[in-house]
């Protein structure tokens, strides 16, 4: 039976590659590009195909890897550290800026209360960023 079955769509194959093979036309065109179709193409030299022709389908790429849904903890932690580290990114400057203005001494100031003056936003900056950064690590720290 399975000889009998396979016989029969052989069969099937070669009358179906034989139909096919005798409407596909090679045409090559001025510039000697080729094409193949069904059917002769006007203003290019055109033959018949009679040799067997084997068609292998196009490359087709995987599909992409189904994108796992995260835990909401997960993410959150996730976006706590990368706040954390701009957050500590942000300090560093803040520090540095604050170092080299106490290195600074202008003439114009004459008492030491101006220097404190001139230091006092500085120094305001680099302590709201380092409560920031406690409040953002005390967040992390919850979130494990």
């Amino acid at each position: 039976m399975k000889k009998y079955c396979l016989g029969l769509l052989s069969m099937g194959l070669a009358f179906l590659t034989s139909s096919v093979a005798a409407d596909l036309f090679k045409c090559i065109d001025a510039a000697g590009k080729v094409t193949y179709g069904s059917s002769k193409e006007p203003k290019m030299k055109c033959a018949p195909v009679t040799a067997e022709i084997t068609v292998v389908p196009a490359f087709q790429a995987p599909p992409p890897a189904p994108v796992k849904e995260q835990n909401p903890k997960v993410k959150q932690r996730e976006a706590l550290e990368n706040s954390l580290k701009e957050q500590e990114a942000a300090l560093s400057e803040a520090k540095k800026s604050l170092a080299e203005q106490e290195g600074i001494r202008s003439l114009k100031e004459v008492h030491y209360q101006s220097v404190l003056d001139r230091l006092k936003p500085y120094q305001d900056k680099v302590a709201e960023l380092e409560k920031v950064v406690a409040q953002t690590r005390a967040e992390l720290d919850q979130v494990k």
